[in-house]
């Protein structure tokens, strides 16, 4: 009788063991399907991880071919041609860049250079665009050559002016605003090179693209950049961008020049150089521009030396006059732009 008592003891402890077992079992199964949902959502996370990195690589790799891609081969710069005509597509600043040209071109002697600058107030790459596309008469057009500056029209379109002289430069410029903005510069540059191809009358033109100035530092929209070297910095990225992803690799560094003559004590006069916290000097910074102006174009392609200059700019009761004690300053930190245009350099005062 003991060893049936045992015998249904062990029996019932089995029993008791199976049914843990399967109740450990139902739990189990019960709780998969949450499992499982973890599971999956870790799946799911993991896959948009990989994704996401997956694109990211895609976007590197697209973005190494743009850098590495221009839209086109630029033609060198003349090489002592009998006439060098340039048309500067752009607005004020390029009226400042141009407006000193005629006293250097009259103190050296140069009656070859013709500069026609198409002039729209704040108009930029994308309103040039625009203005191609609409076909208004919204532009002057000023001519600027060893006579002196004058304006030929008060309203023509930029296309008519496209196909109005066989120029050897075309000068772009962004809106000074956006000028540090990279993307603001495209699609615009590309379709305004495309527009000129096609309404040229000269057997080849070289382009060029004039790098704009920062503001002064009690200019309201300097905000935007926060201080005027940052502005200068941002200019010179973005243009930078646009030199690759364009092909347009003739710069005229007038932001840098400007930034070189604001570190030297002697040229650091009227606003920061600027007569109104944003156009530049009537005189010594109107003279600045010409001379980088000069050096980056006008010099390689007639061959001549800047140092040839002897204007004086301006009267002697004109804030900035150009005389002998500033012009090989100004001079100075022109060339040193060209020569180095994404620093400032350190013999700018010398």
């Amino acid at each position: 009788m003991a060893f049936v008592a045992l015998g249904m003891q062990g029996m019932a402890q089995t029993n008791r063991r199976t049914q843990t077992t399967k109740k450990s079992a139902t739990t189990a199964t019960a709780k998969s399907p949450v499992v499982n949902k973890l599971n999956v959502t870790k799946t799911a996370e993991k896959k948009a991880e990989e994704k996401k990195e997956a694109e990211k690589k895609i976007e590197e790799t697209n973005s190494v071919i743009v850098n590495n891609s221009s839209y086109f081969c630029n033609p060198p710069l003349p090489y002592m041609p009998q006439k060098l005509d340039i048309l500067f597509i752009g607005n004020s600043f390029s009226i400042d860049t141009s407006t000193a040209l005629p006293e250097i071109l009259r103190s050296m002697g140069i009656a070859n250079v013709n500069v026609y600058v198409l002039y729209k107030a704040a108009c930029s790459l994308k309103g040039h665009y625009e203005n191609y596309k609409s076909g208004e008469a919204v532009y002057e057009l000023h001519r600027f050559n060893m006579l002196g500056g004058q304006v030929l029209e008060k309203a023509v379109s930029i296309r008519d002016v496209m196909q109005r002289f066989p120029y050897d430069v075309v000068v772009f410029q962004q809106f000074s605003l956006d000028s540090g903005d990279a993307n603001t510069y495209e699609p615009y540059l590309a379709k305004l090179i495309q527009a000129y191809n096609i309404n040229r009358i000269s057997p080849r033109t070289t382009f060029a693209f004039n790098e704009i100035w920062a503001y002064a530092s009690n200019n309201k929209s300097i905000a935007k950049y926060k201080t005027p070297t940052n502005m200068w910095k941002k200019i010179c990225q973005a243009v930078k961008k646009m030199k690759v992803t364009s092909g347009i690799d003739v710069i005229i560094p007038c932001g840098t020049a400007v930034q070189n003559a604001r570190n030297v004590e002697a040229l650091n006069i009227d606003n920061e150089l600027t007569r109104d916290g944003t156009h530049i000097n009537l005189y010594a910074g109107r003279y600045l521009l010409a001379c980088t102006f000069f050096e980056s174009i006008i010099a390689p392609c007639l061959n001549r030396n800047l140092r040839e200059d002897t204007t004086t700019y301006g009267k002697a009761e004109d804030i900035g006059q150009v005389n002998n004690s500033n012009r090989r300053l100004l001079q100075n930190c022109a060339r040193l732009a060209v020569s180095n245009n994404y620093d400032i350099s350190e013999f700018a005062g010398q």
